[in-house]
């Protein structure tokens, strides 16, 4: 019984599955290697930056929470905007004695500032302030802010 052997000539396979591979594998490689290099983000470091007098600004903010509760008082200003400008107020002011822009922040945007003195304030007037119906106790939030102000550090 006669067998016959018939090899192939070596470079008669097909070339196409291996560069495929290979390709792959720069690939994959240098996708790695940009994982890898990637610098993460910095940090943003809060830095509070004390006023030169600290005095002037908080009378400034005490005068204007004054004139506020007169207006209040006197019913010359409705509830809703009594609260909208009571929170610009201390908003402002806390941006003026600390250098960090609060102004146009959420209420979870300022408790991530570790501020919890504003973050209080801010959100005793967030439900009169945006509600359909404004109802709150204008004047005590008002004595609050009086009292965050003067006894700022």
């Amino acid at each position: 019984m006669p067998t016959s052997l018939d090899l192939q000539d070596m470079f008669s396979y097909s070339f196409l599955p291996l560069i495929i591979f290979i390709i792959i594998l720069i690939v994959i490689l240098s996708i790695v290697l940009i994982i890898l290099n990637r610098k993460p983000k910095p940090v943003q470091q809060i830095t509070i930056v004390r006023p030169p007098n600290i005095n002037d600004i908080k009378n400034k903010y005490l005068q204007e929470i004054n004139n506020l509760l007169i207006a209040v008082n006197e019913n010359k200003i409705s509830l809703r905007l009594a609260y909208q400008k009571l929170s610009k107020l201390i908003r402002n002011f806390v941006y003026e004695v600390t250098g960090i822009k609060v102004q146009n922040c959420t209420l979870s945007d300022i408790k991530t500032l570790n501020l919890p003195i504003l973050s209080t304030l801010v959100e005793e007037y967030y439900h009169p302030e945006f509600a359909k119906d404004s109802k709150g106790d204008i004047i005590s939030s008002i004595t609050k802010t009086r009292e965050v102000v003067a006894r700022w550090k």
